[in-house]
């Protein structure tokens, strides 16, 4: 049930506010396809503006929490069958906000954290020398606990270090950039190259999928709102667990 906010705490209200929610969709306060109280009714229970509120209830919708309906209210996101649907290959969403706005509970699984040279295929990219080093991290993603993609990213290593300290088990690395430093992938450059490759035994083994089995297999070069470099992502999805709505 919803908690009071704590008015020293270095969370701004909106994030406080935004916590409280998502505590109280997870154990089942707020059930799915529940609605949630209006504004009005959430302005008076946590005692904050009605502008901290509709930034909350915003940034809840985009993360794939709730779900507005005109006219009627905002709800919990109800669950879907048990396929993740990426609805726009153009939009950069977070695998974390796009498996909640499929009613899928999104985890991480962590396989690699570490700095490495950066390879010469994003040399460019990075604008960085030959040789300079970059933090890769490599997690398999899943959706109500089931594998769903393997993610393998390289980032900034100057930019980002502070990621290789935090535990990256089920979390959003978005969100983490965004709480940390403001920044938010905004594009890729030149758009997405989606292809079909095949699991090799290393990848099938981490989405436990047959060897040689037809994965979608997604690469892209992500950049912040200011055009920066982000980071270079390849990404392994599982074909009949993962589908794309263009």
């Amino acid at each position: 049930m919803p908690s009071e906010l704590v008015q020293s705490s270095s969370d701004p209200l909106y994030k406080q506010v935004m916590d409280d929610i998502v505590r109280d969709i997870d154990s089942g306060f707020y059930g799915a396809g529940e609605r949630i109280p209006s504004e009005e009714d959430l302005r008076d229970i946590y005692k904050v503006s009605r502008v901290t509120i509709r930034r909350s209830l915003s940034e809840l919708t985009k993360r794939g929490y709730l779900v507005k309906q005109q006219g009627k209210g905002t709800f919990v996101q109800k669950k879907t069958s048990g396929e993740v649907v990426f609805r726009d290959v153009d939009c950069i969403d977070s695998f974390t906000s796009t498996c909640r706005a499929n009613g899928c509970q999104p985890g991480a699984i962590p396989v690699v954290c570490e700095f490495v040279e950066i390879p010469d295929e994003a040399v460019d990219f990075f604008g960085e020398k030959k040789g300079s080093l970059a933090l890769r991290i490599a997690r398999v993603r899943t959706a109500d606990g089931s594998p769903i993609m393997y993610e393998n990213n390289l980032f900034q290593a100057d930019r980002f270090s502070f990621l290789a300290e935090m535990d990256l088990r089920d979390i959003s690395i978005f969100d983490a950039i965004e709480e940390r430093v403001g920044l938010v992938a905004t594009k890729s450059l030149n758009g997405f190259d989606l292809n079909i490759d095949r699991a090799d035994a290393e990848v099938a083994s981490l989405l436990d999928v047959a060897k040689n089995e037809p994965l979608f297999y997604v690469h892209g070069r992500y950049v912040d709102q200011n055009g920066a470099p982000m980071f270079f992502g390849k990404q392994y999805m599982v074909g009949k667990r993962y589908s794309f709505r263009l």
